[in-house]
């Protein structure tokens, strides 16, 4: 990679990184999008990327939201494992499963939570949410859930689990949502370290759309400029989500992840409607 490309690519990486840790959603949902405008697509070697640079958001994240005290520290002995085991899960099943469908679900999924977070920043007081920010409804047993739920789909899809868990978190488990961002901040440590290293391991048999091979060595040079990029972007991005007022933070949130659900119904749709089109 020349130098023009390492500079080209570093900004990427910071702008994904700021969403993830403002968010706690894993900064591949920005990043991969704007590595696809920029450099034309190549999912996979985007995704393997990708992934290696959430590991540094969620790490450069987590320690911002640790000094703010508002991580459900009772909460991670039991989801940090969880999310690690359903990412392995995950990343075992996507070698046996079409992933159209299942993006499609998850897409809806996003647009439908978009749809409630922004209906009720807009409608309801911002500072109401502040009284869950202490609450745990049901048991660690609903955590345990959240966790395998955002380390399967983090596994399966090659995204942060934080897309999933962060809405989990808080109509699931009852968390506000800096409470909820924060968590899943830490978890996705997990996920996101499986999943890279479960994506980079298997590279050798993956090809672009060229038919070319992909190399971990394409996949690490990428991957550096996204990590430094991220580790700067999460704490900035983290300190961020608390100086914004909580009505913006939702509404933020929501955007983020109506984008992110819409693109996924558009991946969902192309890869139906392709074969057909070609037939």
């Amino acid at each position: 990679m020349s130098f023009e490309e390492f500079l080209s690519n570093l900004p990427i990486g910071l702008v994904g990184g700021f969403f993830g840790g403002m968010l706690g959603i894993g900064g591949s949902v920005v990043s991969m999008p704007l590595l696809d405008f920029v450099h034309g697509p190549n999912q996979q070697l985007y995704q393997a990327s990708s992934m290696v640079a959430n590991v540094c958001s969620a790490l450069s994240g987590s320690r911002k939201h640790r000094g703010r005290g508002t991580i459900r520290t009772d909460l991670i002995p039991t989801m940090l494992p969880l999310a690690g085991a359903g990412a392995v899960l995950g990343a075992v099943t996507s070698n046996w499963i079409e992933p159209a469908p299942l993006r499609g679900v998850f897409g809806t999924f996003l647009c439908i939570t978009a749809i409630l977070e922004c209906r009720g920043a807009l409608l309801k007081r911002a500072d109401l949410d502040e009284r869950d920010e202490q609450a745990l409804r049901g048991t660690r047993t609903r955590c345990g859930i959240v966790a395998v739920s955002g380390g399967l789909v983090s596994g399966l899809l090659g995204v942060g689990g934080g897309v999933l868990m962060v809405p989990m978190l808080r109509g699931f488990v009852g968390l506000g949502l800096r409470q909820s961002i924060a968590t899943s901040s830490v978890v996705m440590l997990a996920s996101t370290t499986v999943g890279a290293v479960t994506k980079n391991a298997t590279l050798g048999s993956i090809h672009d759309s060229t038919g070319s091979a992909i190399t971990l060595a394409q996949s690490m040079s990428l991957a550096l400029p996204l990590s430094i990029g991220a580790l700067i972007g999460a704490a900035l991005g983290a300190s961020c989500s608390y100086r914004m007022p909580l009505r913006g933070l939702k509404l933020v949130f929501a955007t983020l992840i109506a984008i992110a659900g819409a693109r996924m119904l558009l991946q969902t749709l192309h890869a139906t409607c392709a074969p057909t089109l070609t037939s």
